[in-house]
């Protein structure tokens, strides 16, 4: 199996290894949160540079082992939809200095150097309906016999689910040159995506969203210190970043602000959180998916069993029964980050993505770590992505594979050396190469990925979602809505395990 963390992750940890310190016990004290203040060492210019350069060179150091082509100035075109500026990972006009535009245009001007051949767009729009109109744009030129409107297809996981489900996207392994053992493929596309040798959706570096929704945990650095909790990322290291953890600082640092006896906005929470997708992420964080393979290499479902039990009530609790946790129903998907971003908790669940669109302004010092364990004994953290992601398909259509396969796998392969270290700079405020700690933990964040086959062709026909609405309905009986439910959900699921052996 491929090694779970990327190469410029082992660099920084070994720049970091000789500053590791033990987790120390959350303390408590009274201070004020609302303007706590740190002063954290800056790296000197040169430090900087150094490290900046080692890891553009452990990146591009891995080779895409792809043949010299080339293909006579075509174009490469990617079809989804621009939502969230998605399209702009794709295909930019011009340099203008932002780091990540500037990243893309780098990228795509390597490829047509050396294979001749652009990248372009092809767009299903903005609109909150464009998810729906790639699916019929790909179902139309499958009827139509159109194969030069778009090559690759890459947009809305669920909704591209349930396109493939219908029989509209080609099998990945059938495309020549894609090698998904290469770190800018997901372990997840093989591990859990793929079965018989079948891949119908898979994730790759190029599509960007895969990692910037990636579902994490941002805390505030200053409030840390004042409430003496020390050496956070040493906790995550030592495993003992867990659910009682949580619960243990709600306890410690919620605070009646205000002082009129009323759980608020205006108080401040262990941890503030959306009531919805943040809150289906404690599945898959937890350890319990939908699908897992068995001894065989068939899957099986596996969602209900009494892990699920054991963490449906974990969750519920959190969120139902612990006054530190600001987490209110309908409130809109952003209530969260909105208390943080006011200074209103310590930790809370967020994506990636978070950081450039919330924290731009942001005055504290905050860092970012994955979704807690169930307990020490979980092996490994575990996240998903945000199901509006981007998943890559081939449509069933597609002609010149070979065209296919060498302009996506080095798309994927740029993007991972030039595009993601770009993005993670953003999501760091520019100091991805000079800070390891906050490397090391946005590494980790991308590597613990779960793409569960269950949640990826759910098409909302399937028990994806079933924790974040019994847990907004105040529903503590998990056993009884999936026995309710169990036959309808097991019977789609069945189509989908029979779409891996088609043939």
């Amino acid at each position: 199996m491929k090694k779970t963390l990327s190469l410029i992750l082992a660099m920084l940890m070994l720049a970091s290894a000789a500053a590791l310190t033990a987790c120390s016990d959350a303390g408590t004290d009274n201070t004020d949160t609302t303007d706590p203040t740190a002063q954290t060492a800056s790296p000197s210019a040169e430090e900087e540079t150094e490290a900046e350069t080692d890891a553009a060179d452990a990146r591009a150091a891995v080779p895409d082992d792809l043949p010299e082509k080339d293909f006579d100035g075509r174009t490469f075109y990617v079809l989804g939809t621009d939502e969230s500026n998605y399209g702009a990972y794709i295909a930019v006009e011009e340099l203008n200095g932002e780091v990540v535009n500037d990243a893309v245009y780098s990228r795509n001007l390597a490829i047509e150097e050396r294979f001749n051949a652009k990248v372009g767009r092809n767009s299903a729009g903005t609109a909150a309906d464009a998810y729906t109109t790639a699916s019929t744009m790909i179902k139309t030129a499958a009827q139509a016999g159109d194969t030069d409107s778009f090559h690759l297809v890459s947009y809305h996981v669920v909704e591209a689910g349930g396109v493939a489900v219908q029989g509209y996207f080609m099998n990945w392994y059938d495309i020549p040159y894609i090698n998904f053992e290469k770190p800018w493929w997901s372990d997840s596309t093989v591990n859990d995506l793929s079965m018989n040798n079948h891949c119908f959706l898979a994730v790759g570096d190029a599509a960007v969203s895969s990692i910037s929704q990636t579902y994490c945990v941002i805390f505030d650095k200053d409030a840390a210190k004042n409430y003496a909790i020390e050496d956070v990322y040493g906790t995550v290291r030592e495993g003992k970043w867990t659910v009682d953890y949580i619960n243990n600082i709600c306890t410690t640092v919620t605070l009646d602000v205000d002082g009129d006896g009323q759980m608020t906005e205006a108080d401040y929470y262990g941890l503030s959180s959306s009531p919805y997708s943040n809150v289906n992420t404690y599945l898959w964080a937890f350890d319990n998916q939908i699908f897992t393979k068995n001894e065989e290499g068939v899957l099986e479902l596996s969602y209900y069993n009494e892990r699920l039990v054991r963490i449906f009530e974990e969750v519920y609790a959190l969120f139902k029964e612990t006054n530190g946790v600001w987490a209110p129903v309908g409130n809109g998907h952003f209530v969260g980050i909105d208390q943080f971003r006011n200074y209103g908790s310590l930790f809370t669940n967020a994506l990636l993505s978070f950081t450039t669109t919330y924290l731009a302004d942001y005055e504290h010092e905050y860092g970012i770590i994955p979704y807690p364990k169930l307990d020490e004994a979980q092996a490994r953290y575990k996240t998903m992505v945000d199901g509006n992601h981007e998943a890559m398909a081939i449509a069933k259509n597609a002609v010149d594979l070979e065209f296919i396969g060498v302009m996506t796998e080095v798309m994927c392969a740029e993007a991972y050396k030039q595009i993601v270290p770009a993005y993670y700079d953003v999501c760091l405020k520019q100091r991805y190469a000079s800070s390891p700690d906050d490397a090391e933990m946005i590494e980790l964040c991308v590597d613990s990925r779960v793409f569960d086959l269950g949640y990826v062709y759910d098409n909302w026909k399937g028990v994806s979602f079933y924790m974040e609405s019994l847990i907004n309905a105040g529903n503590k009986d998990i056993t009884s809505h999936y026995q309710k439910n169990e036959k309808a959900a097991s019977k789609y699921y069945q189509k989908v395990v029979d779409m891996f052996y088609e043939d």
